[in-house]
């Protein structure tokens, strides 16, 4: 580690589980691996790296069944799951779900950004990436889903949206389907069965 590392730098580090040992030890550091999502959303719900702590309600982590290995990510929490603290499907999600009969109580679901975000400042999705990353490792999901382009831009490192959605491809360890934002879908109904037709490709991974 560079000796002339920032303090918002050892603080980043610190926050992703590193310990630094004794003043003039900065340049060793332990890695303490989270060993399941409870270490590691006790970690999230104390971040204070960036910002967004002040404005945040609660820190949002992840939620639903792991047994089938199906993790839904979504870009940044909206109202209802910055109250909560925690990431649930939205209703209208719920309802596309219904209609492509997906049992939604299989799925988990999570956000790359883990506070609420209301401003476009992109160091802040840089900070919050390194959770959403461990949070994958510790999962190991057998099929991924993201909802919008942002989150297939980050996930992808493309900017081929509209050329990858509604295919299957493979992500590291993982089947990987990128697909619209069920809310951009509400504003753009014609593209609801192609929606539909995307969220229909997990059921045989269930």
């Amino acid at each position: 580690m560079d000796k002339n590392c920032s303090i918002y730098e050892l603080e980043m580090l610190r926050a992703m589980g590193f310990r630094f040992i004794g003043n003039d030890q900065l340049t060793k550091a332990k890695r303490i691996e989270f060993d399941s999502l409870n270490s590691l959303n006790s970690q999230i719900k104390s971040c204070n790296l960036c910002q967004l702590c002040k404005s945040r309600n609660k820190a949002v982590v992840g939620s639903g069944d792991l047994d089938n290995g199906i993790v839904f990510i979504f870009e940044s929490p909206d109202i209802k799951s910055d109250q909560s603290g925690v990431c649930t499907q939205t209703a209208s999600l719920a309802k596309y779900l219904q209609m492509a009969d997906i049992d939604s109580s299989k799925l988990y679901f999570t956000y790359i950004l883990k506070c609420i975000n209301k401003t476009t400042d992109p160091r802040y999705i840089e900070i919050c990436s390194k959770f959403f990353e461990l949070e994958l490792r510790i999962i190991s999901p057998k099929f991924i889903v993201s909802f919008g382009e942002n989150c297939f831009n980050y996930l992808a490192k493309s900017s081929s949206f509209d050329s990858h959605r509604g295919g299957i491809y493979r992500l590291k360890n993982s089947l990987y389907l990128p697909t619209f934002d069920s809310n951009w879908i509400d504003k753009n109904p014609s593209k609801a069965s192609e929606f539909i037709t995307d969220l229909k490709k997990i059921k045989g991974y269930i």
